[in-house]
């Protein structure tokens, strides 16, 4: 790419400048198609500094018009965008290339490049369908590095993405291997209709970051950014969207709309037709933590025409826009004008009257209020997801395991049952009993290790508790989740238990707590710890007021540095500690870590118990 001087159209190497939008006296960002190209990419061209211009973004879809409007906010020297690409067609299947909402933030140099991108969406399970008929069910041979260039796009800014899996002999099989793997072994089929919390696909389990010797690492490769708020409920976003800054807040403008369907004579569809008769306005906060995507209470669909295609190319004509400090939508006709209130509704208004009914103190008033009453919608709204919430995010979990638990239980669970007592009753010949044998063998084998997993998602003792209204043994619960787990990782399991801590009765709310907080020790142990022994101790403590039940488990893995695991930036990425604290939070009981590298870990959960 040619070095830039000016961001002047003329003295450049581009063939069309879509758009460009200055960010202070320095920094300018232009959607522009290089000669030689058919599709336009995003470019951060600095005038004082040409050696810092580059292409900030290529174009992930190869298409072009792809990008919506560019939208700089001051506040946080941060460039807003998004990108659509729903007329795309690869091998003949619409396939949403780059979806979603950008981000360009600075580097640590004070640049902005491409290191500083962030893309927000979801790799939702119906896109990875649509993904596999497009790179695999309709050509003729499959494009395994047009599928991983796909999927790598969902991974955070800072991941150097890797697909990895790994076989029962313990070989790794990285990208190209292990996606050839699934395709030839027939796992791929069903990875690409399952999902998993947050409808998120089951993909993403196997996406995981390399590190700076290109070594794989067992850290997630896609997390929405370490954004805990977008992961849980993001979206896609596969639709036009148009942006504008507002008061230091960025709003986004989504095209709605149905199919619109007519009739011949006989009462037969004789036509169908995409209208955008509505649209919807969202708000986005955007801090160091997290980043949302909201509507504020009010808000809701817009019951007009409103969006536009193709993208304006200037701000009198967008959707979206600020006039004399205060936020309108426009109309399709161009006439049609809505104002923001200041509870946050639209109301039709008539630009060009010169009546007003308000002083120009009052108006000012009214700015104020809005702007504080905006501020404080946020505030609240970020105030409740992060603490207020976190019971009823949790109550939709638990829901949602006991739901799958009891529906794995009572079909497939079932069905194996069924087919497993088929095979015993086969009449076989000498040469096949051998072959019928393992046979069974594996069917029991399989319904037990479902049926672990049934117990792992809603403990059996809490699932009577909750039918009959009862308390829960939470030691019979914890017992069974740590001996599942042995043998399943073939981790030897010790248990030491006071003789007055064999039964122990809690509240059924506190049991679920509990198991989930001893489900994510586990799998950490699992994943990380490389232990080969766990144990569990099991104490209690009797006051005059309160009576304690602790439990620690130790176990022999390679340690940590606790200091890194709990710093900001890596808790930012490991929802696993979040959880464990959180949980214990919530179950009102304590959580304490110690170890050292190479010394194994300890970990300590502390909970009140009734008399």
């Amino acid at each position: 790419m040619q070095v830039f001087s000016s961001i002047h159209a003329e003295t450049l190497d581009f063939e069309e400048v879509f758009q460009s939008v200055k960010a202070g006296s320095e920094w300018n960002f232009v959607v522009a198609r290089e000669k030689g190209s058919n599709y336009e990419n995003l470019y951060a061209v600095n005038a004082g500094n040409p050696e810092k211009s580059s292409c900030v973004l290529k174009n992930p879809a190869r298409t072009e018009y792809v990008f919506s409007n560019l939208c700089y906010n001051p506040k946080n020297e941060t460039l807003y965008f998004c990108i659509h690409n729903g007329g795309g067609l690869v091998n003949g299947v619409q396939l949403f290339l780059g979806e979603g909402i950008y981000a360009l933030k600075k580097d640590s140099d004070g640049s902005f490049s491409s290191k500083g991108v962030r893309r927000f969406t979801k790799m939702e399970p119906w896109l990875v369908e649509r993904a596999k008929q497009a790179y695999f069910d309709k050509p003729s041979a499959p494009d395994y590095a047009g599928f991983l260039e796909f999927f790598f796009g969902f991974a955070d800014f800072d991941a150097h993405p890797c697909l990895a899996y790994t076989l029962e002999n313990g070989k790794k099989l990285l990208n190209e291997d292990a996606l050839r793997y699934f395709n030839e072994s027939g796992l791929l089929a069903s990875l690409c209709s399952e999902s998993k919390e947050f409808y998120h696909s089951r993909f993403e389990d196997f996406l995981f970051c390399l590190d700076e010797n290109g070594e794989i690492t067992k850290t997630p490769a896609v997390t929405a950014n370490h954004s805990e708020i977008f992961y849980k409920e993001g979206g896609a976003f596969v639709d036009f969207h148009y942006l504008a800054r507002h008061k230091g807040q960025i709003f986004m403008l989504e095209i709605s709309g149905s199919l619109k369907k007519s009739f011949d004579e006989h009462g037969n569809v004789s036509n169908s037709l995409w209208s955008p008769d509505f649209s919807k306005i969202y708000a986005i906060s955007d801090s160091e933590e997290d980043f949302l995507v909201y509507q504020p209470s009010g808000w809701g669909e817009i019951k007009a025409g409103i969006f536009e295609l193709p993208y304006p190319k200037s701000p009198e004509e967008a959707p979206i826009f600020e006039k004399d400090g205060e936020l309108f939508l426009r109309g399709v006709n161009h006439s049609d004008i809505w104002q923001l209130q200041k509870d946050f509704s639209f109301k039709k208004v008539d630009l060009n009257s010169k009546k007003n009914d308000f002083s120009g103190k009052t108006i000012a008033i009214l700015q104020i209020l809005t702007s504080l009453l905006l501020a404080l919608s946020v505030i609240f709204y970020l105030a409740f997801k992060k603490f207020n919430s976190a019971k009823f995010i949790f109550g939709i979990q638990q829901k949602t395991r006991e739901e799958i638990s009891s529906d794995i239980h009572d079909s497939v669970v079932q069905d194996i049952r069924a087919i497993r007592l088929d095979v015993e009753r086969l009449k076989v010949n000498a040469e096949s009993e051998d072959l019928q044998k393992t046979t069974v063998n594996n069917l029991t084998e399989c319904i037990k290790r479902m049926r672990d997993i049934c117990y792992g998602l809603n403990p059996a003792e809490i699932a009577v508790a909750e039918i009959t209204g009862s308390s829960t043994n939470i030691i019979s619960v914890v017992q069974t989740l740590c001996e599942n787990f042995s043998q399943r990782t073939k981790i030897q399991f010790r248990l030491d238990c006071e003789q007055d801590s064999g039964t122990i009765l809690i509240e059924t709310e506190k049991a679920k707590y509990v198991s989930r907080i001893v489900s994510e020790i586990l799998s950490n142990v699992e994943k990380h710890s490389f232990a080969t022994n766990l144990t569990l101790l099991i104490r209690q403590k009797i006051s005059d007021k309160n009576r304690i039940l602790t439990f620690i488990f130790v176990d022999d893995g390679v340690g940590c540095d606790l200091k890194t695991i709990f710093s900001h930036a890596n808790m930012k990425k490991h929802f696993g500690l979040r959880n464990i604290k959180k949980y214990a939070e919530l179950c009102g009981g304590t959580i304490d870590f110690l170890s050292e590298k190479n010394e194994g870990m300890q970990v300590k959960l502390s909970v009140k118990v009734a008399d």
